[in-house]
């Protein structure tokens, strides 16, 4: 297309969408500021692409995003006519995708090296179709461990890793350690796959692979990288798959759930959630399924489906209650976590006394290092707390959140803070409040308050 030949394909996904050029506008800069990028466009914008202007990269998946939540049905950013003869450098990787491991470990490659990276972020986050694998009969048992101790130790170093990291994740925030992880899987991820051994042997080895690029997949959301993460989540989904792990591949459903309801996309973490819950299986663990329907739950209830969001709920606590196994993030669902994702649904529901008691048990049965998730409980409880009028527990609740900032490098603490600071600022005037305002814009000063990524005004 000629740069000023005008946009035949935007104008008629803007007459499908209903959209005006303002509507459109709008979307864009709410799904960038969800992915850590600050746009500003407004109806002339929309009106130079629409006569041929094509802006740079991530805008044109943004805009494919935009019209995806709108009209319900995946669209592409080829289809929107703003993507620029540049081919993308990297594709998600599907499912029995024959080349996966390869295109793992290029990502990976690239994600390490700092020269590499900017590619990577220059990409936005994809409304993609959800993956809908076919499993074989048998597959998904899970396999005796072989004889050799060498392979054993490998399976039991990659399960180890992923405490390790999942760990730090929590102490520190997603963007802590996150690029060392990076460079470890690139080290590792090609030797330990592409060696010869047993059958039953590779797919624990692609199992715990999977379960670390799941590890890294959530760190990087929580550094800011929506795109990239979505790659990541992709790649341990067909890792899993490989291995017929189900367990693994349906968590991964889950945690894409979750990214995607955090950055505007409803209907689609409302069919990740149900294909989390039905990749499961049959003989899925009581913890496994307390975990997928807490989150179906959520879901639901932010689609308006009460009746079934309520019973999802007490599925999900009966199950906890007959959960057993090792601790481990991909063994059991602690408490605490149960309560944080249950309080978010009562609150949802309308049933704010509920939540805030939700929430106020899982903070009691958090760990002094568990730094992230006591901070975010505490800002939902804060904000909960002052929209009803209760300004000095939620002052309490904030100088506690302002504790344990300085440790944490994370996207949503930082926009936990943005929101403390929004919230209270009709409060100023009120000695409390006053004090709080001015410790979080203290706090916006340390590194870890400020964006890990910026993107220009208009790119």
């Amino acid at each position: 297309m000629a740069r000023y030949q005008p946009n035949k394909r935007l104008s008629a996904l803007l007459t499908e969408s209903g959209w005006s050029a303002a509507d459109l506008a709008r979307a864009v800069n709410t799904l960038a500021g969800g992915q850590g990028l600050t746009l500003r466009y407004d109806r002339t914008s929309v009106a130079h692409w629409l006569s041929g202007s094509r802006p740079r990269s991530p805008v044109p998946d943004l805009v494919a995003a935009a019209f995806s939540n709108r009209t319900g049905r995946p669209v592409t950013a080829g289809e929107t006519g703003l993507e620029r003869p540049a081919a993308v450098p990297f594709m998600l990787i599907e499912p029995g995708d024959a080349d996966a491991v390869l295109r793992l470990v290029a990502l990976l490659r690239a994600d390490a090296n700092p020269a590499d990276r900017a590619g990577l972020l220059a990409t936005a986050y994809q409304h993609a179709a959800v993956p809908q694998p076919i499993w074989r009969p048998g597959s998904f048992t899970v396999p005796a461990a072989h004889r050799r101790m060498t392979e054993r130790a490998e399976v039991r170093t990659l399960e180890e890793m992923s405490v390790l990291f999942a760990g730090l994740a929590d102490r520190h925030g997603g963007a802590h350690a996150r690029s060392a992880l990076a460079l470890y899987l690139a080290d590792d991820v090609g030797r330990v796959l592409s060696r010869q051994a047993p059958p039953a042997v590779r797919r624990r080895l692609r199992s715990g692979t999977a379960q670390l690029v799941h590890v890294l997949a959530v760190m990087t959301a929580d550094a800011g990288y929506a795109s990239l993460s979505q790659h990541y989540f992709h790649a341990a989904l067909s890792l899993a798959h490989d291995a017929g792990d189900r367990h693994v591949y349906s968590i991964t459903l889950r945690a894409m759930s979750v990214q995607a309801l955090r950055l505007g996309f409803r209907r689609r973490a409302l069919r990740l959630a149900e294909a989390a819950v039905n990749a499961a299986g049959p003989d899925k663990e009581p913890a496994i399924q307390a975990f997928l329907l807490n989150q179906r739950a959520l879901v639901r209830a932010y689609h308006r489906q009460d009746r079934a969001a309520r019973a999802d709920l007490d599925t999900a606590q009966a199950q906890h209650a007959l959960a057993k196994g090792p601790p481990g993030p991909f063994t059991m669902y602690t408490s605490a976590g149960l309560h944080y994702q249950s309080a978010r649904t009562l609150l949802v529901l309308g049933r704010t006394h509920e939540a805030i008691h939700g929430w106020e048990i899982s903070l009691r049965e958090r760990t002094a290092d568990q730094r992230r998730t006591s901070a975010l409980t505490l800002a939902a409880l804060a904000d909960t707390e002052l929209g009803i009028g209760h300004l000095e527990a939620a002052c309490q609740h904030w100088s506690t959140f302002l504790d344990l900032y300085p440790y944490l490098h994370s996207v949503r603490a930082r926009q936990a803070l943005v929101s403390l600071r929004r919230g209270l600022r009709v409060h100023h005037r009120q000695p409390q409040a006053a004090a709080i305002l001015e410790r979080a814009r203290a706090a916006l000063l340390f590194p870890s308050a400020r964006p890990l990524r910026r993107g220009p005004a208009n790119p």
